[in-house]
């Protein structure tokens, strides 16, 4: 069964659930271009300069 990831509105983890684990009270959406994978955050420069403080999947432009 395919997977049809959401992104946080707030954080921009993608999830497939329709509300995000670390703020419950935020529904996520559909809409949602380009992903990046951060597997070590604390040796990230991509995920520092972004504010990825977690790993994880996060959307990169999220309407």
């Amino acid at each position: 069964m395919k997977v049809e990831y959401r992104a946080c509105r707030k954080c921009k983890l993608l999830v497939d659930a329709k509300n995000c684990p670390v703020h419950p009270e935020e529904k996520t959406t559909k809409e949602w271009f380009g992903f990046v994978f951060i597997e070590s955050p604390d040796e990230s420069t991509l995920a520092r300069e972004s504010g990825f403080t977690s790993k994880g999947r996060y959307a990169i432009k999220v309407r």
